[in-house]
């Protein structure tokens, strides 16, 4: 186990090898229970808990989004990507509903606001890149001119669903369903850039 958070009367644990969530009810702990499933993400370093809003927030290693929140569905529906943050550790909500992390690489704690964004600290330099659409239909074609770039596709159950490298443009033409899913763009200097894309 990997993670520990708790949040009203529950105790909540991060498996790092199963991939789950597991919560036991204070103040016994006898019984353990799944929580959530975290489909296409592995090796949890943390996690934070607000059951009031049933959602956890999981830090993990080798991966393009440094934290990402799931509901009790296994849905990703938030996260936040390593241009902001970019090696993530330790995790803690607070009181006041602020997300606290810590990052080994940078040295530093960032405190976040969920509604609002990072209020300290500074990610890695930006990059633009601008799809053909969005909403879009079949392909969508990526841009970022004068660059070599890697893409990393991920769907909103956090699996990676594709992963490749470009110079200049990419298009993607998958079969795919439909639904929401997270591009995460990656030049040879570090610096990266995240698109949330609809297929429809």
């Amino acid at each position: 186990m990997t993670g520990l958070s708790a949040s009203e009367n529950h105790l909540f644990l991060g498996s790092r090898n199963q991939k789950r969530i597991y919560y036991y009810t204070l103040p016994g702990i006898t019984t353990r229970k799944l929580f959530s499933y975290l489909a296409g993400f592995s090796m949890t370093c943390d996690i934070a808990m607000n059951a009031a809003d049933s959602l956890v927030w999981v830090a993990s290693e080798n991966t393009s989004l440094a934290v990402k929140c799931y509901d009790t569905y296994n849905t990703m529906v938030d996260y936040i990507p390593t241009s902001m943050i970019p090696n993530a550790r330790g995790m803690a909500l607070d009181p006041n509903g602020y997300l606290w992390i810590s990052d080994i690489d940078a040295d530093k704690i960032y405190k976040i606001d969920l509604t609002a964004g990072i209020e300290e600290g500074q990610g890695i330099q930006g990059l633009t890149v601008v799809p053909s659409a969005n909403p879009f239909s079949g392909a969508v074609t990526i841009q970022a001119s004068g660059v070599n770039a890697s893409i990393t596709i991920f769907d909103m159950h956090g699996r990676q669903v594709e992963n490749d490298s470009f110079q200049e443009s990419w298009t993607w033409n998958s079969s795919a369903p439909a639904g929401n899913y997270v591009f995460v763009i990656r030049d040879d200097q570090g610096a990266t850039a995240t698109l949330d894309l609809v297929k429809i």
